[in-house]
């Protein structure tokens, strides 16, 4: 699927996705903060690690094959899987030292290093499922 000119940029591919995991990212985060629910319920934080990932991935496939800023001639697997994965856990990976240098995480708790791990793994899931939904979304649109 080629970049259309006349399209506009919100009706790409994955910009709803993106806003839409966006929000819900958001809106969890804010009551999360409100309720204490990172501290009160330990799946939370996992829940949305999954999903912040799945939001970069979305935006990142979003921004690379479809808003029209690149012009991307590869659209297998690898390419999709490349964008995403770099990508997002890149700022994945940037996430867990700001939260390391701003004090929210402790190096010398003993459960630091299994939260974070279980963090970046919980980002990558979310990572990898957007991933495969935009690529089968991106294959199933040429068929």
């Amino acid at each position: 699927m080629e970049f259309d000119s006349k399209k506009s940029i919100i009706k790409q591919p994955l910009f709803w996705e993106t806003f839409v995991l966006l929000t819900t990212v958001g809106v969890l985060n804010y009551i999360a903060n409100i309720y204490h629910l990172y501290w009160s319920v330990n799946e939370f934080d996992s829940l949305v690690h999954f999903l912040g990932g799945a939001t970069l991935s979305a935006f990142f496939l979003w921004l690379y094959f479809y808003s029209g800023f690149f012009n991307p001639t590869n659209r297998k697997l690898k390419d999709f899987l490349l964008v995403s994965v770099l990508g997002a856990m890149f700022v994945a990976v940037s996430w867990e030292i700001y939260e390391l240098f701003l004090g929210e995480a402790v190096m010398n708790k003993a459960e630091y290093p299994f939260d974070t791990m279980l963090d970046i793994i919980m980002d990558l899931l979310g990572i990898l499922a957007i991933c495969f939904y935009g690529y089968l979304k991106e294959h199933n649109a040429k068929y």
